[in-house]
């Protein structure tokens, strides 16, 4: 079997293998974890770097339509509205999220739209985890989770992307997908329709959060073969992360943008690291 689909991916971790420290922990995944400090500060802080990359994309290929899935409170459909983009769909399926956002979006432009995005047209089960009061969670999915949890289970409306794309007469699209382990049913659904997507900033996983889940590997092989280069990624969580494709046709007038972006994460690393070493010699003077 040929390794094509995965080469860009072993680049990526390359690169990340440089640009990641090495205490950040990426074998594990439970309900318990949590990350120290510097951890959680580094992956907000490479996770801020790639959306802004992505933002820029967009400016780049300037898109006819964004699509948000699992938008949530919708930030980055607000970001591209900013920018200009001037047809963008926000879709998120937890109905208590829903209501949570829908006035402020909807009062900036935001066409936000409450479903979930999937293989089947047909209502599908939704499963919110019940660890805290609010079932208004981002992390809700379709899947249940590896490591057990109680959930609420609510039946929502669905749609496959290709059923989406035709219905609005969609072309020349950007997409984000944040939607818990189901990144490549979703990129799956859309059919022939995935012709007319762009960019992508997708949410992948490399270790079992979600039962029945597909992997970053899966994600690589379907982008690969439908004509997307992967060119960035985070370093979101352990062993779930975000990816940055676009079609392979833009890469000679983009290099800028990704020379710059693995610049930006190789300059926070050495920040990072340095305040890690002058923390531990305060530490030892103090002792």
């Amino acid at each position: 079997m040929s390794n094509k689909h995965l080469e860009s991916y072993i680049n990526l971790e390359a690169w990340a293998g440089v640009s990641t420290p090495n205490w950040v922990s990426t074998n594990k995944a439970t309900l318990t974890d949590s990350p120290n400090i510097n951890e959680e500060l580094w992956r907000k802080q490479t996770t801020s770097l790639l959306k802004e990359l992505f933002i820029k994309l967009n400016i780049a290929i300037n898109p006819h339509s964004f699509i948000e899935i699992g938008a949530h409170e919708g930030s980055i459909s607000l970001d591209l509205k900013k920018i200009g983009v001037k047809n963008i769909f926000a879709i998120e399926a937890n109905p208590y999220v829903f209501d949570e956002h829908r006035e402020r979006l909807e009062a900036n432009g935001i066409q936000y739209l409450n479903f979930a995005i999937s293989s089947s047209n047909s209502p599908v089960q939704m499963n919110i985890p019940k660890f805290s009061e609010t079932l208004a969670r981002p992390d809700s999915s379709l899947l249940k989770r590896t490591a057990g949890a109680e959930y609420e289970e609510i039946y929502v409306e669905s749609k496959s992307l290709s059923t989406f794309i035709e219905e609005k007469s969609l072309s020349h699209l950007s997409l984000w997908i944040d939607t818990e382990g189901l990144s490549l049913q979703i990129l799956e659904s859309a059919k022939i329709f995935i012709n007319q997507v762009q960019l992508l900033h997708v949410e992948v996983e490399d270790i079992g959060y979600w039962q029945n889940q597909s992997f970053v590997t899966d994600v690589f092989e379907f982008c690969y073969n439908n004509g997307f280069l992967a060119i960035a990624r985070d370093m979101d969580g352990r062993g779930q992360f975000n990816v940055i494709f676009i079609r392979d046709k833009y890469i000679k007038n983009i290099g800028g943008l990704i020379s710059d972006y693995w610049k930006n994460i190789s300059s926070l690393k050495t920040s990072f690291e340095k305040n890690r070493k002058k923390s531990f010699f305060a530490r030892l003077r103090g002792n």
